[in-house]
C-alpha cells in the first residue's frame, strides 16, 4: 500500500481532515451571526462543532465508499479516473437524499466531489514531502486568518457597567436574592407583621469589575435583625465575597411594598 509516500489509509485519512475541516469552515461562516460580538471566537467554536459532525460522517460513510470504489477502479476501471469521482459524487448527494433535502443533497455532491478529487491529487503527489505539508498547513492558516478578520471587523464590546453587574447578579431564580430589587436601589414594605427593607447596591472595585452587594433589614416591634452577601462580579462570572448576619424570618406571601429607586 506504500510506494515512496504515504500509506493508502494515511492517504484517506488526510483528505478527510482537509476537506472536513475546510466544510465545517463555510458552514459556519453561513450560520454566524454578523451582529454578535467576537464574530472570531464564535466562528471557531461553530467550525470545531460542525468538523465533529461532518469529520465523523466523512470518517466513515465517505471513506467506506472511497476505499470500496477504489478497490474496484483498480480491478475494473484503473484508467478512468473520471469515473471514480463521479461514482463518490452520486454517493454523496446519496446521503442528502436520504434525509430528502435537494439543498443537503448538492451540497454532499460537492464535497464527495472535491474528496475525490484531493485524493487523486494525494495519489499522485503522495511521494511530495514539501506539498503535503502545505496541504495540511493551508487550512489550519485559513482557519486562523478568518479567525483574525471576522475578531477585528466584529462590533466593538460594549463596557460592562454597574447596571450590567446588577442585572447579572439578579438574573437567576429562585435563590437567596431573587427576591431583592433588579436594579440599584431600596425595596421598603412590609410583609406579614414585619417592617422589610431590601436594598441593591454596587461599587467598582476593578476594570469591569464590582461588588453588588444585597442588604436586608426587617423589624417588628422590639425585634429587628439584618443580613449581608455580597457579590464580586465581572463580565463572564460571579463569586461570592462576603455573607454576615441573621437568616431573616419566614415572611408571608403578598407583601404590601413601595420601591424606591436609589441614587447611588
Amino acid at each position: 500500500m506504500v510506494k515512496n509516500g504515504v500509506s493508502f489509509f494515511s492517504r484517506k485519512l488526510i483528505a478527510t481532515f482537509v476537506t472536513t475541516i475546510l466544510v465545517a469552515m463555510v458552514i459556519s461562516l453561513l450560520n454566524i451571526d454578523m451582529a454578535i460580538y467576537e464574530q472570531g471566537n464564535h466562528f471557531v467554536g461553530w467550525t470545531f462543532f460542525f468538523f465533529c459532525y461532518v469529520g465523523a460522517v466523512i470518517l466513515v460513510y465517505g471513506n467506506i465508499i472511497s476505499i470500496g470504489v477504489e478497490l474496484l477502479q483498480r480491478k475494473y476501471f484503473s484508467r478512468l479516473k473520471w469515473l471514480y469521482v463521479g461514482i463518490l459524487g452520486i454517493f454523496g448527494a446519496l446521503f442528502g437524499i436520504v434525509y430528502e433535502d435537494i439543498s443537503l443533497a448538492t451540497f454532499c455532491f460537492f464535497i464527495a466531489i472535491f474528496f475525490a478529487f484531493l485524493d487523486l491529487w494525494l495519489m499522485k503527489n503522495s511521494y511530495k514531502t514539501k506539498q503535503l505539508f502545505i496541504l495540511i498547513l493551508s487550512p489550519i492558516l485559513i482557519l486562523f486568518c478568518a479567525w483574525l478578520y471576522l475578531q477585528i471587523s466584529s462590533p466593538p464590546v460594549p463596557p460592562f457597567t454597574q447596571e450590567d453587574a446588577v442585572s447579572f447578579a439578579t438574573s437567576g431564580e429562585g435563590t437567596t436574592i431573587s427576591e431583592f430589587p433588579k436594579e440599584i436601589g431600596t425595596w421598603t414594605g412590609t410583609i406579614g407583621e414585619y417592617e422589610v427593607t431590601r436594598k441593591t447596591s454596587v461599587i467598582s472595585i476593578g476594570q469591569e469589575e464590582y461588588e453588588v452587594t444585597f442588604t436586608e433589614e426587617w423589624r417588628e416591634g422590639e425585634i429587628s435583625g439584618s443580613s449581608l452577601i455580597s457579590y464580586i462580579v465581572d463580565r463572564n462570572s460571579m463569586t461570592i465575597n462576603n455573607s454576615e448576619g441573621n437568616f431573616p424570618p419566614n415572611y408571608t406571601k403578598n407583601p404590601e411594598s413601595n420601591y424606591i429607586k436609589s441614587a447611588e
